[in-house]
């Protein structure tokens, strides 16, 4: 008993300094969990033994792997002329501005990690504003949703996606992903983007002249600028961006790591043969330190305190596990009903789903709200685990994802990729939204968004 009220006075510690963060100089999230997590192993909440087993190398090596990966798309120019060149494409169509920074925000994120993509958008954010007088807040706004959204898609969209199909041992997990959550977010973009250009139709008078005549990408890392001038063709612009050969080694490591790791589940359907995409990202990311002449470049610039975060969230979590406390809490959530294998009646089996998936939405969405998504789900999973849920349970698995991912269009605690967002942006100068202007168009998407999600995976199980 005693070990659980310590873990709960740690827990209100380490959720206070997130509320109040703001009011303390913008702690870093890192930090914060790096306090809870030094806390539980100094009060011997956990070992130290099994704080160190606690931790996911799986998560962690991919994660290191992938943001090498993109930190290299990015100081070779790569993201940058993604960026430009879809927003060269908006010159006769400037109305649909907002539905194309959904878009554009949601694939990036499904493809480098959303963490990595809340980082990289806020120049192009600057930029359209610059550009197009548009208010911060409409564009960084737009840009939250189009990540939270994006990165339902994939495991590797979002950590949560990647504890989820490293921990569930669900088959095939980016197939399945992408199978399953694909189509509905897809749709869910387009949605998205919709009610956002309508909910913002009044604000959104736009100079076309000055998008037609020059747009600008800033990139944040060197005060370049990527020049989409009238005289310079697409093709000339293509040309000497992979004359660069960082753009063309980062390139080519990118697309060979996706396409490994989805070469390994299709062959892993035919021949049994499985490569952890762990292993897949940090394969990749030795090439490239091998093949590159911007290593040390490139090492200094990845984001390791997004690595530290995740690495203290294992711990922590796990202490809120073992304490007692989380089960101790879990016991207050709705029963699970599971198909016991000796029902062989199909209608049984899909009210069971049904019901399961109500209860993780409404879960993933209110208690997001309180440790945010990733240590949510961190929580979350063993706890299903526990309840019976294996990798036969693919539709659960696959609401749990989408419900805690689409949490973070509520409020702008739901996400940390949000919180990235708004600390970039605040951090260059910008004036970016407060909890009440998201969370009135939030509250809106994120009942539309898992709508979307909750019927496409019922009618994925008739």
């Amino acid at each position: 008993m005693a070990e659980i009220i310590i873990t709960f006075c740690i827990f209100l510690l380490v959720y206070s300094l997130i509320i109040a963060r703001t009011k303390l100089k913008n702690i870093p999230f890192w930090l914060i969990m790096s306090i809870g997590a030094i806390l539980v192993m100094v009060y011997g909440i956990i070992p130290l033994e099994s704080a160190l087993k606690s931790i996911n190398l799986q998560v962690i090596g991919f994660l290191f792997g992938m943001f090498s990966i993109t930190t290299a798309l990015e100081k070779s120019g790569v993201i940058n002329w993604i960026i430009g060149l879809t927003l060269a494409k908006l010159r006769e169509k400037t109305n649909n501005i907002i539905i194309m920074i959904v878009f554009l925000s949601g694939i990036l994120s499904a493809f480098i990690v959303n963490d990595t993509a809340a980082i990289l958008l806020v120049p192009f954010a600057i930029s359209i504003c610059n550009q197009m007088k548009v208010k911060p807040s409409i564009v960084l706004i737009s840009i939250a949703i189009g990540i939270n959204v994006g990165s339902v898609m994939t495991p590797i969209g979002s950590p949560q996606n990647l504890l989820i199909a490293s921990q569930s041992g669900i088959p095939l997990p980016f197939i399945s992903f992408v199978s399953l959550l694909g189509p509905p977010t897809i749709i869910n973009l387009l949605l998205s983007g919709l009610i956002l250009k309508h909910y913002y139709k009044k604000e959104l008078i736009v100079s076309r002249q000055q998008l037609t005549n020059q747009l600008s990408i800033q990139n944040h890392q060197d005060n370049k600028e990527y020049k989409l001038a009238n005289g310079i063709s697409e093709v000339d612009r293509t040309e000497k961006l992979f004359s660069n050969r960082l753009a063309k080694i980062s390139t080519a490591v990118f697309l060979c790591t996706l396409g490994a790791i989805v070469s390994s589940e299709i062959g892993n359907m035919f021949t049994g043969v499985y490569i952890d995409i762990g292993i897949i990202s940090l394969a990749g990311a030795l090439v490239l330190y091998i093949v590159s002449g911007d290593r040390i470049s490139i090492l200094k610039s990845v984001n390791y305190s997004v690595i530290v975060f995740f690495i203290c969230m294992f711990i922590f979590t796990a202490a809120l596990w073992t304490s007692g406390l989380i089960p101790g809490l879990m016991d207050y959530f709705p029963s699970f009903r599971l198909d016991d294998n000796t029902t062989n009646n199909t209608q049984d089996v899909i009210e069971y789903t049904l019901y399961n998936n109500t209860i993780i939405s409404a879960v993933s969405i209110f208690v997001s709200q309180i440790l945010s998504n990733v240590p949510f789900v961190a929580s979350y999973i063993p706890f299903m685990i526990q309840n019976g849920f294996d990798e036969s349970h693919i539709s659960e698995w696959m609401m749990l994802s989408a419900a805690s991912t689409i949490a973070g269009n509520l409020t702008i605690i739901g996400a940390a990729s949000t919180i990235i967002i708004m600390q970039t942006a605040e951090s260059k100068g910008m004036k970016v939204f407060t909890f009440f202007e998201f969370f009135k168009i939030g509250s809106l998407l994120t009942v539309v968004n898992v709508a979307i999600y909750y019927l496409f995976l019922a009618l994925y199980n008739l």
